[in-house]
């Protein structure tokens, strides 16, 4: 074999390698570019999720701030609730037997034939069994209350009983209400009369039952500062 084979297959083989080393740089260098690039786009992904995480974060404190003074303002206002509720006066306290609770006391109504005969203002003798009863109670269950007796009637006009209207029929009514429970023994600075004629009726005025039920005296027991605006004992 010639030197000049000997060189030129050295020269091939050399040629050989060197192409292999590129071939083998140049597919190594792709790899990394790869590599680089799938890197870089999972990094974004991890900046993006990041992002919403801290934006999710924030949005939660915003609203665990928000309902932290929502319930502080909830519990100011049960604060101030419980606070007016102290402030207020005792419940209204039970009604005697036969009395109906009202704030600040008590009422009962009466129908008028169990006290009057009809378009009369006198006392029947069997209406003072009744009233003896509710002196009874206004000297000692409410014997610190004021006392309002206003008398009521239907709706029908006055034609034979001589009185100018249904209001002074049941003004007189509730007058000898008043002048009995003062006879004996109510004090008179606790006694007030009044008439309300048809005008505050129980029931709409259209049967006779209806009109029965709104024919009545009503005996309200009521705190005094509360009826008059006075202190008691004044």
């Amino acid at each position: 074999m010639t030197t000049r084979t000997i060189v030129q297959r050295l020269s091939r083989g050399r040629l050989a390698a060197l192409a292999l080393l590129l071939l083998l740089g140049s597919g190594c260098a792709t790899g990394s570019k790869e590599r680089i690039a799938a890197l870089e786009a999972d990094n974004r992904s991890l900046r993006d999720q990041l992002g919403r995480t801290r934006n999710d974060a924030t949005g939660a404190m915003r609203s665990r701030d928000e309902l932290t003074r929502m319930l502080n303002d909830a519990r100011r206002e049960a604060d101030a609730l419980r606070a007016q509720l102290a402030a207020m006066p005792p419940a209204t306290e039970p009604a005697a037997p036969g009395w109906t609770a009202v704030p600040g006391g008590a009422m009962i109504a009466i129908e008028d034939d169990v006290l009057f005969a009809s378009g009369k203002h006198v006392l029947r003798d069997e209406a003072r069994r009744t009233l003896d009863r509710i002196v009874s109670t206004l000297q000692g269950e409410y014997g610190d209350k004021d006392i309002f007796v206003f008398g009521h009637t239907d709706d029908r006009p006055i034609k034979k009983s001589g009185w100018a209207d249904n209001w002074q029929l049941s003004t007189e009514r509730a007058l000898a209400v008043v002048r009995y429970l003062k006879e004996h023994g109510v004090t008179p600075n606790r006694l007030v009369a009044a008439g309300c004629g048809e005008h505050r009726p129980r029931a709409e005025n259209v049967s006779e039952a209806n009109r029965t039920a709104n024919r009545r005296v009503e005996i309200f027991a009521i705190d005094r500062n509360i009826s008059s605006g006075r202190q008691r004992g004044e």
